[in-house]
């Protein structure tokens, strides 16, 4: 009987202490079944901002070209009909141009004498408004008595000089002054008209003799055409 109770009370104690142990061990967690879905996190909103809207030049216009105006020059004819008009502010010229006349001598060629009235010479040069030079001459005087380019050697850089009829006015602006001997008159006037050709100006040459009284030498007077946006005011002579 003492062998089987201490038998009963040693298995009451082995039980016991497992019974301990298993209180002991914390209890499994659950682990999910292969293949079950699992929650993901949640993911945080972030406000994303609009796009700004960039406003957009509107293409550049490409400016409508505009045509280049008609070269305004004299014709013979016009010249001829006794309608155009030299002026020459600064000194008091206004004048009609006639168109000189060209003759043979033993000597070559030679012009009309001007008279009262300035020549435009038109075979030996350019029209008047035509690229090149377009020649005009005068006397200054014929014995005492003044002629119509009788104060030429007054005239400066920049002065006026205008040829115009009822329709149209080409204003000229003094450019240079040139004193030669007779005998080089055309080499100078053919050197200036090459150089205005080649350069595509357009220009006019007042010529006389000097100094006044004599025939010694010549007077040149180049003037260049104004464009006629760049006309300046001007006092123009009363008739």
């Amino acid at each position: 009987m003492r062998a089987l109770a201490l038998v009963l009370t040693a298995s009451a104690l082995l039980a016991a202490s497992l019974a301990c142990a298993r209180a002991d061990v914390p209890a499994p967690t659950s682990v999910p079944e292969p293949g079950s879905p699992t929650a993901l996190p949640t993911e945080a909103i972030v406000p994303t901002a609009e796009p700004t809207m960039v406003p957009t030049s509107e293409p550049a216009l490409e400016p409508t070209p505009t045509a280049a105006p008609a070269p305004v020059f004299f014709l013979r004819e016009e010249v001829m009909s006794g309608r155009v008009a030299l002026e020459i502010p600064k000194i008091g010229v206004l004048a009609y141009l006639r168109m000189a006349e060209e003759a043979m001598g033993p000597n070559g060629p030679y012009f009309t004498r001007p008279g009262e009235h300035p020549l435009w010479i038109p075979d030996w040069g350019a029209e008047i408004g035509n690229v090149g030079v377009a020649l005009i001459y005068g006397h200054r005087q014929w014995g005492p008595v003044p002629k119509v380019f009788t104060a030429l050697d007054r005239l400066e850089a920049g002065d006026l000089i205008l040829v115009s009829d009822e329709g149209k006015t080409l204003t000229f602006a003094v450019s240079e002054t040139v004193v030669v001997e007779p005998a080089d008159f055309w080499p100078t006037f053919f050197r200036y008209d090459d150089a205005a050709l080649q350069e595509g100006r357009i220009q006019l040459a007042l010529l006389t003799c000097t100094p006044w009284g004599t025939a010694r030498q010549r007077l040149i007077v180049f003037a260049e055409l104004v464009p006629q946006q760049e006309v300046p005011a001007t006092d123009r002579i009363e008739t």
